[in-house]
């Protein structure tokens, strides 16, 4: 289907809410929009849904994406993101003579989510409705990609200047991106073309109407806020999701390192729910979340925690600030998270933060993310 300002507007939306703080700030995803609606023709490009699409075996595709610390971009990100694709097209082209035909997004957040649609307006190819993460990760690893070699590999800025590498594991190509990223020439923020690959291979790992969610929950969210009827259509997809309210209550301090090509940050709220303190840890997405109640995190990843304004707004990392009143919610993991591979490496990620315990990623609570989202925002919680 064809989406415009409107949709695109929704995706941004709703990925803030889904991408538990990260992948990307929406001030990049806005500018990328604004891109977007006046390159495209008639301002519109393409979402192809994986169950219907019209390619054939052979279609050769990959994933795009922007790398870095959180809150960092550059002036001109869709000139990186163009470029970063160009090369990757070149290098394919050289390689094993075939075109690459659509794009798919890494991750569920406002900026990553968003990147795609950078190509898809400049070069007239379909953002495939699905990603590798179905919320955004710190690491290429985590994502569900990682099942198939990530390269060649381009990275670019947005003066020009890109890198090819040929890596094929996933863990050594993250390790060899930041420092690239986080050097001067790239100032903490690259955009990236990897994992060309055919479309069957990105269909077997990837997680499936990615896209269509974060533009359900972005449109049910505007409807709740501006005090329109629901789409029923946009409530169920929303409500095929499980989540729950942690805590509620005003943020009281931030810190902030910026490390690695990396955002890390301490975001402490008092929460009226429990008449405790919160402490979220974030990796550029939020990754454990304490209670002062309680021994041990109350929740990890995979699950996501991500922060709601009383006023129905979103909030990655980038944008939460001291004072702001929020609710506190807690998202369910995608089953392909679940499993125990991919647990043993979220543990392994969490040893950032010198934590070596178990995960606690099961939601204390359930409740569909589209009731959940009407009681908050229509009913006010308190």
């Amino acid at each position: 289907m064809e989406i415009g300002s409107e949709k695109l507007h929704h995706i941004i939306e709703g990925a803030a809410l889904l991408g538990s703080g990260g992948g990307g700030n929406k001030a990049a995803a806005l500018a990328l929009l604004k891109y977007i609606v006046e390159t495209a023709p008639s301002g519109k490009v393409q979402l192809m849904s994986v169950f219907d699409h019209s390619f054939d075996s052979s279609a050769m595709g990959c994933v795009i994406a922007d790398i870095g610390a959180n809150a960092a971009q550059e002036e001109k990100q869709f000139d990186a993101i163009s470029k970063a694709f160009d090369e990757l097209s070149l290098q394919i082209k050289r390689s094993v003579g075939a075109p690459l035909t659509f794009v798919v997004p890494i991750e569920t957040g406002p900026e990553n989510c968003i990147v795609p649609f950078v190509v898809a307006a400049r070069y007239g190819v379909p953002v495939l409705d699905m990603d590798g993460a179905g919320r955004a990760v710190p690491v290429l690893s985590l994502a569900t990609f990682s099942e198939i070699p990530p390269s060649p590999a381009a990275i670019a800025n947005d003066q020009g200047d890109f890198i090819l590498l040929q890596i094929d594991h996933v863990a050594k190509l993250d390790s060899m991106l930041r420092p690239i990223t986080g050097s001067a020439l790239f100032g903490n923020s690259g955009s990236l073309a990897l994992w060309p690959s055919k479309i069957d291979q990105l269909l077997a790992c990837g997680i499936k109407n990615s896209i269509s969610r974060a533009m359900a929950c972005g449109a049910l969210m505007d409807s709740l806020k501006k005090g329109l009827r629901m789409d029923p259509a946009c409530l169920s997809l929303v409500n095929e999701t499980k989540a729950c309210l942690l805590a509620q209550g005003r943020v009281q301090s931030i810190q902030n390192k910026e490390e690695g090509a990396f955002d890390y940050s301490q975001v402490i709220i008092s929460d009226s729910l429990s008449d405790s303190t919160i402490s979220v840890l974030a990796q550029n997405e939020n990754l454990m979340l304490y209670n002062s109640n309680q021994q041990g995190p109350m929740l990890t990843a995979p699950a996501g925690i991500t922060y709601l304004k009383y006023d129905g707004s979103t909030l990655t990392n980038a944008e939460v600030k001291e004072g702001d009143e929020v609710f506190v919610l807690a998202i369910d993991a995608p089953e392909a998270f679940k499993q125990s591979k991919r647990l043993l490496q979220f543990k392994e990620q969490l040893q950032e933060f010198a934590y070596f315990g178990q995960l606690n990623y099961q939601l204390p609570a359930e409740e569909r993310l589209g009731d959940l989202l009407i009681r908050l925002m229509v009913h006010k919680v308190s």
